[in-house]
């Protein structure tokens, strides 16, 4: 029987990992309850069994909020078999466990040819590219840069923070990790192409600027007072006629180092990422990825059974 799915068996290994414990304090010197686990029990029988003295009723009961509690799965394992040993050689319990571990693996393989990119094109309203970079605008709030030479990305999301795609978690930084302005940041990647943010430290996107020698295409964020639908996003066409990359300030400046997706100040220090491939610095034909996840999911069951 699952003591997870039977509430009698819980109140049983309850009690028994706290006989466990008091068994241990004693040795320990110190000071613990004397009410024995079969008083504990008997009191336990009674509630589950609905038959409650009439008195109760009138007892006002406070419930408290429990302590969050971490518990390592090797120690509890060793400290059930100890007490399964205790209680079998008094003849009162016998406690089973059954550990579980599956382990699900996939693997994919991809290969694609680049295309050459004339310039900043923009693709459709939430896409844009270079013939090395991709942009993807998806929510007014979410930018990815995708080198493509080296098929490594860099995610700015939220109220801003940084995430490049190899390292592990989904924040590696925030805007505000530079101090000279408040309102812009810019990337400046190893093509040449600049892309400015206008965006509070602690806030959305409000803009996305992106030049590419004269050329200039504008992204409206969810933090602007133009944000719709509508115009959100790459709404607009890109300008190649009367674009100017001083119409907008540049404020805190990052560049691009050589694997796609780490990130150096002006004075050469690594702020975000960390450089985990090879400097690219030529066009490659086509990239071919592959990617390997593996997920471990472990359990626990335990069966405990009453003796006479």
């Amino acid at each position: 029987m699952d003591v997870s799915n039977n509430l009698d068996n819980l109140l049983i290994a309850r009690d028994l990992i706290q006989y466990a414990q008091q068994a241990q304090d004693r040795r320990d010197g110190k000071k613990v309850d004397e009410k024995t686990i079969k008083e504990k029990m008997e009191a336990d029988k009674v509630l589950l069994s609905g038959n409650v003295p009439a008195v109760q009723n009138d007892l006002k009961v406070t419930q408290q909020q429990p302590e969050e509690t971490q518990i390592k799965l090797s120690d509890l394992i060793a400290q059930l078999k100890s007490l399964e040993k205790q209680q079998s050689e008094q003849g009162t319990v016998q406690v089973q466990m059954s550990f579980q571990q599956t382990i699900e693996r996939e693997a994919s393989l991809s290969y694609s040819v680049l295309e050459k990119v004339d310039g900043l094109v923009r693709v459709s309203k939430t896409v844009a590219e270079t013939d090395r970079y991709r942009f993807d605008f998806t929510d007014g709030s979410t930018f990815k840069i995708t080198d493509k030479w080296s098929n490594r990305s860099t995610t700015i999301w939220g109220d801003p923070h940084v995430d490049v795609d190899d390292v592990a978690g989904n924040y590696d930084g925030d805007f505000k990790d530079m101090k000279g302005s408040n309102t812009q940041t810019t990337m400046m990647l190893q093509d040449g192409t600049r892309v400015t943010f206008t965006a509070l430290d602690e806030g959305l996107i409000a803009s996305v600027d992106i030049y590419k020698g004269t050329q200039h295409l504008n992204g409206i964020g969810q933090d602007s007072r133009l944000w719709s639908e509508e115009k959100g996003l790459f709404s607009s066409a890109v300008d190649s006629k009367t674009a100017s990359s001083s119409s907008v300030p540049m404020g805190d400046v990052v560049y691009a180092g050589g694997d796609g997706n780490d990130w150096f100040t002006s004075a050469g220090q690594l702020l975000w990422g960390k450089t985990t491939g090879p400097t690219v610095t030529s066009r490659p034909y086509a990239v071919m990825q592959f990617e390997y996840h593996e997920k471990i999911t472990q359990s626990l069951s335990i069966e405990v059974t009453k003796q006479g």
